[in-house]
């Protein structure tokens, strides 16, 4: 493994920005990949985009007409925050994704996602990079080995260390082809759920304190490089890592899943709960500054993060 970023997540400055109004008659752009769930006619046009944890696999009910292959959820964080703020919301999140289904690669037959936006799409939350880097195909292949499974996947660590020196440039290509595809959306880069505690497992997660070790320093290199992208490429980070670090899933209120949950959840992946918590979080970012998401042009240049700083009042 490399050595850590030396990026703070605690001490990220806030300078929020905001954009205007979309015009009445604006709508998220669609695809084939794209369901496109009007919360509110006229509203604010959303496009949630991102991998298994913006999708919200095992999370009652699906998404209505949406590809079973993606597991999306109708109680993931877009569909909350699309609720919340009154937004016409097109979500082609989908489990599985990585930052090339986002940009190029077409996936389970379903166009790039960012083909769902456009320029009537006035904000974008994206949660991506996680399978990039086989963070939870290493979490689960580890947990299947330490916990005495059988068939358990193999981990590439050399192929993990080769990506994650590519990982910044790929998010921050993410975010800068969607301002050229969607010029007047403000984009938010919503990191990953924290896992793991800080300190020791329990029954829930078994690894070995070799591996326990590894995936914490490939989770903190994941929040890391978001947050540099985030910085470099103009988008809003949402620390949802450090929001959810009291609610591993150790913890006492989990927001993910532990290694073999109840039927129909999927291991470390977000709870109802879970996606709640990233819901009210990035509101909180959204209206940070007291104008709300109306209040101002986004002009691609700005970076804040909230929730690192105190994330028990918050939520």
């Amino acid at each position: 493994m490399r050595a850590l970023k030396s990026v703070s997540l605690l001490m990220v400055p806030l300078l929020a920005f905001f954009f205007a109004p979309a015009s009445s008659g604006a709508t998220a752009a669609t695809s084939p990949a794209a369901t496109g769930r009007v919360v509110a006619a006229g509203g604010l046009s959303y496009v949630a985009m991102g991998s298994s944890f913006a999708a919200g696999p095992g999370i009652e009910p699906t998404e209505p007409g949406s590809p079973s292959s993606c597991g999306r959820s109708q109680q993931n964080y877009a569909n909350l925050l699309a609720e919340r703020l009154g937004a016409a919301l097109t979500d082609v999140s989908c489990l599985g994704a990585t930052t090339a289904n986002i940009l190029s690669t077409d996936q389970n037959g379903q166009p790039p996602q960012l083909d769902a936006a456009g320029s009537a799409t006035r904000l974008v939350t994206v949660t991506i990079g996680g399978n990039d880097i086989d963070y939870f195909g290493s979490l689960s292949a580890y947990s299947c080995q330490d916990g005495g499974g059988r068939d358990c996947h193999s981990v590439n660590v050399g192929s993990i260390d080769r990506t994650l020196r590519a990982l910044t440039k790929r998010l921050e290509n993410v975010v800068r082809a969607i301002h050229v595809r969607a010029p007047r959306a403000r984009v938010l880069l919503v990191n990953y759920f924290t896992v793991l505690p800080a300190h020791g497992t329990c029954a829930g997660v078994p690894l070995s304190p070799r591996h326990q070790a590894f995936e914490r320093s490939l989770a903190l290199d994941l929040a890391a490089d978001t947050a540099v992208a985030a910085r470099a490429a103009g988008a809003t980070l949402v620390n949802l890592a450090a929001a959810s670090a009291r609610h591993d899933a150790c913890s006492a209120e989990p927001w993910v899943n532990v290694f073999h949950p109840a039927p129909g959840d999927w291991p470390y992946h977000p709870t109802v709960a879970g996606m709640a918590g990233a819901a009210r979080l990035i509101e909180q970012v959204l209206t940070a500054g007291g104008d709300g998401i109306y209040g101002g042009e986004n002009k691609g240049d700005g970076f804040a993060a909230l929730g690192a700083a105190n994330p028990v009042s918050v939520l």
